[in-house]
């Protein structure tokens, strides 16, 4: 078994992959998200891997303050406050800097049928 940590900075990025690709959107709120890392581990985890979240406000303000090139926290709706993708990436911008490295479990993961339902994107 192997235990592996997600960072809020990959489940993000990889949701805003699927986000553009599928529908054109450069957001994804904070619930969705949860719901998304959630998807995530259990897909993880039915493959015999363990899998924890890093999802906080510490961990938040951590991926604005190293990645606030590409991302920015949108506060207009108080009750549920989303990360935004900064207009000037791209899903490619995205997929070089945040896929290119990830293990094929981890895609995998991110880019099941299971999480994507998650997203509102399954096809």
């Amino acid at each position: 078994m192997v235990y592996r940590f997600i960072g809020i900075e990959d489940l993000a990025a990889n949701a805003l992959i699927e986000l553009l690709e599928k529908s054109g959107c450069r957001r994804v709120d904070f619930k969705t998200l949860l719901k998304y890392g959630n998807a995530v581990t259990n897909v993880l985890r039915e493959n015999g891997d363990e899998a924890t979240l890093l999802f906080s406000k510490e961990y938040t303000n951590e991926l604005i303050r190293n990645y606030s090139d590409f991302f920015e926290i949108d506060h207009s709706d108080q009750k549920n406050d989303a990360i935004v993708l900064r207009e000037e990436k791209t899903v490619e911008d995205l997929r070089n800097r945040f896929r290119a490295f990830l293990t094929l479990d981890y895609l995998l993961a991110f880019t099941d049928r299971k999480s994507l339902a998650e997203l509102g994107v399954a096809v």
